[in-house]
């Protein structure tokens, strides 16, 4: 099998290119020695881009989501504050509501002692003597000085 020293051949021997580093076997594993060399340090190269950004991204979200937490957590509070504010001013203003209908009542039972009924001022003079003249009879009859 093969060819082998003193056989008849078709021509000269091919030796090929073996003993040419550049072209061998040798040579070709040296080349992709040297691709795989730079593969290895681009992915390391990106693994450690990455890893970084990573990590940054991971600071950052904790960051964001404990003032996020916090954010919730006062907003929480407020609306608590506000719910008991408002109860409180919804007891007042029902309490400051039945004080105005209680004074406007009052204030309606008032007006009618108070306001004018429809007499002038000559008139309630005349009325107010004709009182007080009828009570200085009326005292009069009861001291007795009167009496017939």
């Amino acid at each position: 099998r093969g060819h082998k020293e003193g056989m008849q051949t078709f021509g000269e021997v091919e030796t090929g290119k073996q003993d040419e580093a550049q072209y061998g076997v040798l040579g070709l594993l040296e080349v992709i020695m040297s691709d795989f060399a730079n593969v290895e340090a681009d992915t390391n190269a990106a693994e450690a881009a990455a890893a970084e950004a990573y990590e940054r991204f991971m600071v950052e979200s904790k960051k964001n989501k404990a003032v996020k937490t916090r954010s919730i957590e006062l907003n929480t509070a407020d609306k608590a504050s506000a719910v008991s504010k408002l109860t409180t001013d919804t007891a007042d203003m029902k309490s400051t509501q039945d004080e105005l209908l209680a004074a406007e009542r009052y204030h309606a039972r008032l007006v009618p002692q108070c306001v004018d009924q429809g007499m002038s001022w000559d008139e309630r003079v005349a009325a107010r003597k004709a009182e007080i003249n009828s009570l200085k009879e009326a005292l009069q009859i009861l001291s007795g000085k009167d009496i017939a």
